[in-house]
């Protein structure tokens, strides 16, 4: 059934005191983004998706105003009702937009994106009311991680520190999530796309006989099996990823924010210090949402929490 239309909504909370406060959404927004007609079809959007590596699309009428947003998230559940791949992008957009102005500063539209739960957020033109940008949680943490490298006190700059500097470092273990969310390789496509439903997670740990870990299966690779007209009934084994992206839990949240980056991942499944134990998961997400990019007593890269 599709949804009625409704306006983007343009949310300007007061700017909070914080080092980010100059910096305007205008200077640092991604001005490439995907934007498609409603009546574009799914199965030409999930190729758009896996070729720019991209989790969401912005929906726009005849004027080239926005009127939904379509992410991996609506792809999966349109795989899981069984809907044709053909079928058009204004059946299944979600709505309202969220957006912000140029003028607003990044801390604005961190508040924003938390206040929302949401992982994007784009930019409207005061004067059109067109998109001309967006900005994500991976630009953020991009931001801080140039912050970072300039620091004096960067990991890539210091070879050695002292004790009380070593302690001032986040840790991947600081960042990630504990409660690490697996299902057996021998669960159906369908069973997991409940499950990422249910946690509100982008991808599963997958785990063997002996709960040994197997692959990880995310909404890409979800969208990419729907495509290909995989059956919900089909082992998660046949459409999982046998490689995991790791990193330790000692190892400074600098370094996995350097290994997401580059990786153009957006997790790494976290092991114990002193064995392959996975004991966790951090993202990206996780890591804008970190008070500095990696050191406790940063002052430039700091974006303050909700509260």
């Amino acid at each position: 059934m599709k949804r009625g239309r409704r306006s983007p909504v343009i949310v300007s909370p007061p700017t909070r005191e914080n080092s980010f406060a100059s910096l305007l959404v205008g200077d640092i927004m991604r001005r490439s983004m995907l934007v498609r007609r409603e009546s574009a079809s799914l199965y030409a959007v999930i190729a758009l998706f896996i070729k720019h590596k991209a989790d969401a699309l912005l929906v726009v009428d005849r004027d080239n105003l926005p009127v939904g947003v379509v992410t991996k998230t609506e792809v999966m559940g349109a795989y899981f009702g069984e809907l044709p791949v053909e079928t058009t992008l204004g059946e299944i957009m979600g709505g309202p937009v969220i957006t912000c102005r140029p003028e607003d500063t990044l801390q604005d539209a961190l508040v924003i994106m938390q206040e929302h739960s949401i992982h994007r957020i784009y930019v409207l033109d005061p004067d059109c009311g067109r998109a001309i940008g967006a900005l994500s949680y991976p630009d953020i943490v991009g931001i801080l991680y140039r912050y970072c490298c300039r620091c004096e006190m960067s990991l890539h700059r210091c070879r050695r520190l002292s004790d009380q500097e070593n302690d001032r470092r986040l840790t991947a273990a600081e960042a990630m999530h504990r409660s690490l969310i697996t299902a057996p390789c021998s669960a159906t496509v369908e069973q997991i796309i409940e499950l990422l439903a249910c946690y509100r997670i982008g991808a599963l740990l997958l785990v063997d006989d002996q709960n040994r870990p197997a692959g990880v299966l995310s909404k890409t690779d979800l969208a990419l099996a729907y495509r290909r007209a995989v059956p919900l009934q089909e082992k998660a084994a046949v459409i999982m990823q046998r490689s995991l992206r790791c990193c330790r839990e000692t190892d400074r949240l600098e370094s996995a924010i350097r290994q997401m980056i580059f990786a153009e991942v957006s997790r790494l499944f976290v092991t114990d210090a002193s064995s392959p134990a996975i004991v966790g998961v951090v993202t990206l997400t996780d890591a804008a949402r970190m008070r500095s990019g990696s050191c406790r007593a940063c002052t430039n890269s700091r974006i303050i929490p909700k509260r």
